[in-house]
């Protein structure tokens, strides 16, 4: 619906002119909704500053090398592309357990939570409580900024805002992503990666054995307690497929990539 001038009749009826009604609303709820997305920037660039204290480091690069298959470890680590970059640092925040058996996420609420401002709390508390793994979700309609979604092993629908739109992803296919609120839909917790049609192949089955294997350690786990221990499947399985279709699964082995920065946090990590 396209927004009235000051001076139009109200969308709601009233008769009033908009100024008059709903316009002082209206604006308040885009405020909101550019503070959060402020905020969630904000958080998402904090965490990888976060991520890259010393204490930190020895997780860093067991998580590196489990979530790549060996593909990237902390030897190699600066050669990832920032795409590549950008979902590992994600994963190691919001799924990856750290030593202590707490999240980097929750232990950068514990410390954090005095510095932020009100609605970066809002923000963090949402993320912490709501956000769930990184994920697979097939794909199942589109339009012009919105993804509608469904979980690949259990099925759950999601509506995900996506301004870039759905790209060369088609319908059927599976995105690997992880859904986070900000403010009043979700979005992409950051650069997406997905499945082409021929590559999906017996993915479902690889989770459903490691999902049989994970409820005899784990009897009493939920969905969300599986996937984000398994979720590395989802990421070992990409890879395979790559590597069979004859493409680097990798940057660092594309000798063709035209992506030759380096990735500074992670160069950081390794001077420690």
């Amino acid at each position: 619906m396209d927004k009235p001038g000051r001076n139009d009749p109200c969308y709601c009826g009233s008769g009033k002119k908009y100024k008059k009604c709903h316009m002082p609303i209206d604006q308040q709820k885009e405020k909101e909704k550019r503070d959060w997305v402020q905020a969630a920037n904000f958080l998402s660039r904090n965490f990888m500053l976060f991520a890259r204290d010393e204490r930190f480091a020895e997780d860093f690069a067991q998580a590196l090398a489990l979530y790549w298959n060996e593909m990237y470890t902390i030897d190699n680590a600066e050669e990832m592309s920032q795409p590549e970059a950008l979902r590992f640092f994600d994963w190691f925040v919001f799924d990856y357990p750290l030593a202590d058996g707490t999240r980097l996420i929750d232990t950068y609420r514990a410390e954090k939570w005095d510095d932020l401002s009100a609605v970066q709390q809002a923000a963090l508390e949402r993320w912490v409580a709501e956000s769930g793994s990184a994920w697979a979700y097939t794909l199942t309609d589109y339009d012009a900024d919105k993804l509608y979604l469904q979980d690949f092993l259990f099925g759950e629908s999601f509506a995900v805002e996506e301004p870039g739109g759905r790209g060369v992803v088609e319908i059927g296919e599976v995105i690997l992503a992880r859904l986070v609120p900000v403010y009043d839909h979700l979005e992409f917790s950051t650069s997406a990666a997905y499945l082409p049609a021929d590559e999906i192949g017996d993915l479902k089955a690889k989770l459903e054995t490691a999902q049989t294997a994970d409820a005899t350690a784990h009897p009493d786990a939920t969905p969300l307690d599986f996937m984000r221990r398994n979720n590395h499947v989802l990421i070992h399985h990409a890879l395979e497929q790559a590597e069979k279709k004859g493409r680097p699964p990798v940057a660092r082995l594309d000798p063709n990539r035209s992506d030759k920065a380096m990735q500074k946090a992670v160069r950081m990590m390794r001077r420690r």
